[in-house]
């Protein structure tokens, strides 16, 4: 994995934890942290694509291609909520 995407990487998974850590202290306060949540699962889902994707080039082409349909799937679902 190349710096500037080790770095985007793990800006990403600190700005994701941090989304997450807000919204438990709003849970406590008993105010609603559904969209900060929602944001949250989103950068989750770029740092774990972005990683995923940096591994599956070093596989065979069946593996790029399940990975290139889970990812869509995983896209699909988190802005559509169908699954």
């Amino acid at each position: 994995m190349k710096k500037h995407v080790q770095v985007i990487v793990g800006l990403l998974a600190f700005v994701t934890l941090l989304l997450f850590t807000a919204a438990f202290i709003l849970n406590l306060l008993k105010i609603n942290a559904s969209t900060v949540t929602y944001i949250g699962y989103g950068f989750a889902l770029a740092v774990v694509l972005i990683t995923a994707k940096y591994y599956v080039d070093k596989l065979s082409m069946a593996w790029k291609v399940i990975f290139y349909v889970i990812a869509i799937l995983a896209i699909v679902d988190y802005f559509l909520n169908i699954f």
